[in-house]
């Protein structure tokens, strides 16, 4: 190797050991220290474990609250979870909004001072995904209290035997490196101090006397922050708590000895507490298979020999503590209550009681995290156990409810370019009704709020089950009626969102879905493929879905009866109400336009040919002409009879209106007859405008011919209705060109009229 390049590794390296030694050194702080990050960060520094993942929930959040200055909110809110769950991780985990609100409210219970004497128990039926979102769960609190915004502080001791009169014994001093150096520990025992970390990783606070703390928080907190840190119940631990019985004993033995608790707490550090969980080092996840291990009770006898020594007392400080101690102020999971499991769980019952376990004649401290998962047979075996049940929290992770987040799934599993292949809002659809599979058909909440649900048969299924997926997604349906509306008060809405913990229980699975899903997409695929003549138009449309259903009747028969049926009248409803907002565009020159040349031609014979002198535009006055504009200015129904008749009244005002213009030089477009015309033909342009393009094949063929050279061959006034509805719907709604030609050729061939 070339001397200059091993010199420029040789310079890496020791840039890379300076920051590494740098960063070291910044874990490790005198308590003086912390003292004062306490003062500058009180809400970073003063956190117990239930506070920090709490905190670590809201930081990968984004809340959205939908209904913010509505008076009937309930704070059910619009959250966005897929930075906590899916953003980073191996196996994405894909929240819908009823569990991310159960995920924030956990949150929000780890600081109102309930936290304690309590398991969290994710309960879900097999293929909900239970394991996978505890992992990631898991995953992003490690990741979190790496970073800046997750300090998280232990208590360690460095004993200097100088201070006590005392040095260090030699032999046990070796002994002491041989351990760590064989364990590839750091060596504790160096600078003639002995550092004795907290097993149980306590927090530095709770080494001053409990008496002591709030006398010592009163001189160090800012004036504003007092009230919050003495008052909140999140913070009541600080007040309550006492250190481990180990951090205990050597603050006695120290008080004991030194003349001054300056001196006592020259001794004392702080360091950040980082966990790893394959070490085992704050977070320890157990498996069904995992064996207890054969040692209960850990000690470290160098370390507990050279405190005998240094306090001339072997019973002074006993460095005893559990197995629990790794993940006390940590997390402790249960992956699932079987086979070892089983035991494991049964044992935190008395733990999870008094907060406190035996070691030989040592009393340890237990303030941790308790995680569990279970499917719903599995609580069969704890149900016996009437004082386990007040200590068991149940969240629950059921089968999704939400569309967005199942289509998401689809994604992930088959990859993004699936949602080309597909109209819009047809994969959504296909999602919705797997998730029917998963609802419960009867709701006394909506019996008690609906009472005429027949009304609602364009837009919903008779169990009205796509109002209530609406209302799981925070979304009230403009579909509703104004009187549904004003009745969705508190109460119903709470009722209503309360359910959903009721449902996702069964049905079709994650997995299962996923099977469902491919094994339609491939069908798809292989009939494009097959079918030269559908090559031109290849995206899945909800025909295609209802077809596959149809033909699998072990499928269809999970799916509430008329569920797809009723989804495919709201589909049509709404891509009809795009394709109307495609065409409609308020362009008040194009429809003045159309009026005065109407106005005009009206005092004209048929097949005329003449020039406005309103707009200079050229005018052939024949039924195409007035098809054209009058099919905004009347009803469909109306006879050919008394369409000339209403002509004719028209020509005879407009005639008096001549005459007023004239005399009073006044515009066209102030007279009474313009302003009538004008607005008649706003008013029907929106609500039939498409009805007159079911009537003609010229408009059915340009939208296929659209892009093509054949589309020349057409009407000036069709291509341009064509080119404004398909350019609209691409813009508006995201269609591809494809989508939005085979949209609308879609209407059409249903003769839409929603």
């Amino acid at each position: 190797m070339p001397h200059n390049r091993k010199k420029n590794i040789k310079t890496i390296f020791s840039s890379l050991d300076k920051q590494i030694k740098s960063e070291e050194k910044d874990m490790m702080i005198s308590f003086y220290d912390f003292l004062t990050r306490v003062t500058e960060h009180p809400y970073l520094t003063l956190r117990n474990i239930f506070q920090i993942f709490s905190d670590m929930i809201y930081h990968y959040t984004i809340e959205k609250d939908e209904y913010e200055n509505d008076p009937e909110n309930i704070n059910y809110k619009t959250i966005n979870c897929d930075k906590l769950l899916v953003e980073g991780t191996d196996t994405p985990f894909f929240a819908d909004l009823p569990l991310a609100n159960r995920i924030i409210r956990l949150a929000d219970s780890f600081k109102e001072g309930s936290q304690q004497n309590k398991i969290y128990v994710f309960v879900g039926p097999p293929g909900s995904g239970k394991s996978t979102f505890l992992n990631n769960l898991l995953h992003k609190f490690e990741e979190y209290i790496q970073s800046s915004q997750g300090l998280y502080y232990e208590a360690v001791w460095r004993i200097d035997p100088r201070k006590l009169g005392n040095t260090f014994h030699t032999q046990i001093k070796d002994a002491l490196v041989d351990y760590y150096d064989k364990y590839d520990l750091k060596n504790f025992a160096t600078n003639e101090l002995l550092e004795v970390p907290c097993p149980s990783h306590d927090h530095p606070i709770l080494m001053i006397p409990k008496n002591q703390r709030k006398e010592l928080l009163e001189k160090v907190l800012p004036e504003k922050e007092k009230s919050k840190i003495f008052h909140k119940k999140e913070y009541e631990w600080i007040f309550q708590k006492s250190p481990c019985t180990i951090c205990e004993s050597i603050y006695e033995a120290l008080n004991h000895r030194l003349k001054s608790s300056a001196d006592l707490f020259d001794m004392l550090y702080v360091k950040r507490f980082v966990f790893n969980r394959r070490l085992a080092y704050g977070i320890s996840v157990y498996n069904p298979g995992d064996r207890e291990p054969k040692r209960f009770i850990r000690t470290n006898e160098a370390l507990q020999k050279e405190l005998g020594y240094i306090f001339k007392d072997s019973n002074a400080v006993q460095y005893l503590f559990s197995k629990y101690a790794k993940t006390n102020n940590g997390v402790y999971v249960i992956m699932d209550v079987k086979g070892y499991n089983l035991d494991r769980f049964m044992n935190l019952h008395g733990i999870i009681s008094e907060g406190t376990h035996k070691i030989e004649d040592v009393e340890e401290n237990i303030n941790s995290l308790f995680f569990t998962i279970m499917n719903p047979q599995d609580k069969e075996k704890i149900e016996d156990y009437e004082s386990f049940k007040d200590r068991i929290r149940e969240i629950n992770v059921n089968y999704i409810l939400n569309s967005d987040e199942e289509v998401k799934i689809y994604c992930n599993a088959f990859g993004d370019q699936i949602k080309q292949r597909f109209l819009p809002g047809v994969i959504d659809n296909f999602a919705k009704i797997i998730i029917s599979s998963r609802l419960n058909c009867d709701s006394k909440t909506i019996g008690d709020w609906i009472k005429d649900p027949k009304k609602y048969q364009k837009y919903s299924d008779e169990n009205l089950l796509l109002l209530k997926l609406s209302i799981y997604n925070n979304k009230i349906p403009t579909w509703l009626s104004d009187e549904d509306r004003n009745n969705f008060d508190k109460n119903i809405r709470r009722r209503i969102v309360s359910e959903s913990d009721l449902e996702g229980r069964s049905g079709i699975s994650g997995r299962e879905s996923l099977i469902i899903f491919n094994e339609f997409y491939n069908e798809q695929r292989k009939k494009f493929q097959d079918n030269e003549e559908s090559k031109k138009y290849i995206l899945i449309t909800m025909d295609h879905i209802k077809e596959y259903f149809d033909k699998h009747k072990d499928y269809s028969e999970k799916i509430p009866k008329g569920f797809i049926d009723s989804l495919i009248r709201l589909y049509d409803y709404d891509i009809m109400q795009q394709i109307k907002e495609a065409l409609f565009h308020q362009n008040e020159e194009r429809i003045s336009k159309d009026i005065q040349n109407y106005l005009f031609a009206l005092n004209y014979d048929t097949g005329e040919k003449l020039t406005s002198p309103y707009t200079n535009e050229a005018i052939e006055v024949n039924d195409n002409f007035y098809n054209s504009i009058e099919q905004y200015l009347f009803t469909n129904d109306i006879k050919e009879e008394d369409r000339i008749k209403i002509r004719k009244e028209i020509a005879a005002k407009f005639t008096v209106s001549i005459q007023d213009m004239a005399l009073n030089g006044m515009q066209i477009a102030k007279t009474v007859i313009y302003k009538d015309l004008y607005n008649s033909y706003i008013k029907n342009l929106r609500e039939n405008i498409f009805q007159p393009f079911l009537k003609y094949t010229s408009f059915e063929n340009a939208i296929k011919d659209f892009e093509t050279e054949k589309f020349d061959v057409y009407d000036n006034r069709t291509k341009e209705q064509v080119e404004y509805l398909i350019k609209n719907l691409m813009e508006k709604f995201d269609y591809s060109l494809e989508g939005a030609r085979q949209v609308c050729l879609y209407a059409i061939h249903k003769k839409t009229s929603v």
